[in-house]
């Protein structure tokens, strides 16, 4: 999926630079900048502390349907085999459904105590 996505932004890279005044230098490299940043930024991965475990959390992109949705995974390696998954039109909504669906897989697991798991299911 990224290789068509790159290819594509690289098509209109080069569409726009024909169609763009000839001193149009200095305005590429700001656009491929921005354009470089926006795209990194859909991606995302981090090691959280979730009660006293090492847990991993990562945010993806993905097109279906012509829409962008973001993917979200949740999972602790070393605590449990369970994994929280989300997909969601908000890139920060993805990770906290993610980490919900964990913490209700773990509580049906009894892994975590309601107690626990109402903190988290909260916001």
């Amino acid at each position: 999926m990224r290789t068509k996505v790159m290819a594509g932004l690289c098509v209109a890279l080069v569409v726009m630079c024909l169609y763009m005044p000839q001193p149009c230098e200095a305005q590429y490299e700001a656009l491929v900048a921005s354009i470089l940043g926006k795209l990194s930024g859909l991606w995302h991965s981090d090691t959280v502390d979730f009660m006293g475990h090492t847990c991993h959390i990562r945010r993806r992109p993905k097109f279906r349907k012509f829409k962008l949705y973001h993917e979200g995974k949740f999972w602790c390696p070393g605590w449990t085999h369970l994994e929280g998954n989300s997909r969601t039109k908000s890139r920060s909504g993805s990770a906290r459904d993610a980490i919900k669906d964990f913490v209700y897989k773990a509580l049906q697991n009894k892994l975590i105590t309601e107690n626990n798991a109402a903190a988290w299911l909260k916001g």
